[in-house]
């Protein structure tokens, strides 16, 4: 029997239409590519055609998959008053990639690039159609290497430069942190520090075939046959090594994996950004490999990280798990743990990957029970189990990452117990009103817990 279908039915069978941003950029940043000057939309604080002698520390924040430099701006503007760091010694920008919708409902002139709704996430080339034709085509990630040379160039005080993205964006900025060169010019020329700061990215760049086993956090191994068998492109680029594209095939699979430790990448996660089936999160078969959901696919990232190149990985790619935040780009980057990534300073410890996973589905024989009360004002008490094993510590830090007590230190047997902190320091001081971090640490395995202090 033929079933027919009535139009609500059909229109619901449609992909959802494709929404243009809600306005350009309020600037535009000039490249000039075999002759044609082509143009860029952004929104900041300052020009990027300008010379400043007072920046020393910038800020480019990639908007996610809504393309809105403006909120983009706007979530950087939050976070640096924040931080204090509204000021004529902050750069602050955020450029904004387009596509073809966004040509056609601006009626953009032929100099504006655009690139495919997804390509502009991964570095893909801008597009030339029939409708909007364009004169030249060039990679998303070549325009951002164009605009950190320009700031570099621009701002001869400039010390530390910061290269951030939420979702969308944190696809976009941990895929350029290992594709991209620009890093060795503005070192070796300006003498500028980069720092990389993905939040909630949907799906990461792995650097060989392997993805973690079924069941686990941190195992990993290449998946057998039949994965592979129904899922074939699962280590093709974005997700793996494999027919990347011309930027990205600049370099060698060699040079990128050799390269990659050597930036400094902080991963942000959201605590509660745990939603299978959140809006827009990547459910390719290829993105599943690597994970239910975002967090997850977080933090057994970072355990990938160790798996492939060794414990030592953490100095310089550390994660970070924000607390209460789920999807939520203004929530992560103007929370206390976002503004220290983008602006310098204390702010959140970084955890080992495998903590919190451990924490959350139980698969760890260490606890760490919220202490009660919480807040506190004069003492808290702190329940906390170990296993039998090597020696362990509990310990409490600052927000800024400082030591400030160590309440047990060296016991190793299977032990469920508490302890109480009556706010005091190792050196015996009464600690100030504040939010501070519980670590329980056995070997490698870490858990933590917040605290609050109040006056």
């Amino acid at each position: 029997m033929i079933r027919v279908l009535g139009i609500a039915a059909c229109l619901a069978l449609l992909p959802a239409p494709v929404l243009s941003v809600p306005v350009i950029g309020a600037n535009s940043f000039s490249m000039t590519v075999s002759g044609h000057v082509l143009l860029i939309p952004y929104d900041g604080n300052k020009s990027l055609s300008s010379l400043y002698t007072l920046v020393e520390h910038a800020v480019v924040l990639v908007p996610g998959s809504n393309r809105s430099s403006n909120f983009a701006y706007e979530t950087l503007l939050e976070a640096a008053n924040i931080a204090g760091a509204n000021d004529a010694a902050t750069m602050l920008i955020a450029p904004q990639f387009l596509i073809e919708e966004d040509i056609d409902f601006y009626q953009l002139p032929a100099d504006r690039l655009f690139w495919s709704e997804g390509g502009w996430k991964q570095g893909n080339a801008s597009l030339s159609t029939t409708a909007n034709p364009r004169p030249a085509s060039l990679s998303s990630f070549a325009v951002l290497d164009s605009i950190l040379y320009r700031i570099a160039s621009r701002n001869p005080n400039l010390q530390t430069l910061v290269v951030a993205g939420h979702s969308a964006g944190g696809q976009f900025v941990q895929r350029f942190a290992a594709g991209s060169s620009i890093e060795a010019a503005l070192e070796s020329q300006f003498g500028i520090d980069v720092v990389y700061v993905p939040a909630n990215p949907s799906s990461y760049l792995y650097l060989d075939a392997e993805r973690v086993v079924s069941g686990t956090l941190d195992q990993f191994a290449v998946p057998p046959a039949s994965v592979v068998g129904a899922c074939p492109g699962y280590d093709d680029y974005k997700y793996g090594m494999h027919s990347r594209n011309s930027y990205m095939s600049r370099l060698t699979s060699a040079q990128i994996t050799s390269r990659y430790p050597q930036r400094h990448v902080r991963y942000l996660l959201g605590e509660l950004d745990t939603d299978p089936a959140a809006a827009e999160l990547d459910t390719s078969c290829a993105a599943m490999l690597q994970g239910r959901q975002r967090l997850e696919r977080g933090l057994i990232y970072g355990n990938y990280l160790e798996h492939f190149y060794g414990s030592g990985i953490i100095v310089t790619h550390p994660t970070f798990v924000v607390p209460g935040v789920g999807h939520d780009s203004r929530g992560m980057f103007t929370s206390v743990c976002g503004v220290a990534q983008l602006f310098g300073g204390g702010g959140c410890v970084a955890v080992d990957a495998g903590e919190e996973a451990s924490r959350d589905t139980g698969m760890s024989s260490l606890a760490l029970q919220e202490s009660q009360p919480n807040p506190f004002h004069t003492r808290t008490t702190i329940l906390y189990r170990v296993r039998s094993g090597g020696p362990s510590t509990l310990c409490i830090y600052d927000v800024r990452g400082q030591l400030v007590r160590t309440l047990c230190e060296g016991f190793g047997q299977e032990e469920l117990g508490s302890i109480v902190w009556d706010g005091r320091s190792n050196t015996g001081q009464q600690v100030p009103a504040g939010v501070y971090i519980l670590r329980l640490q056995q070997g490698r395995e870490r858990l933590t817990r917040r605290v609050t202090r109040l006056r």
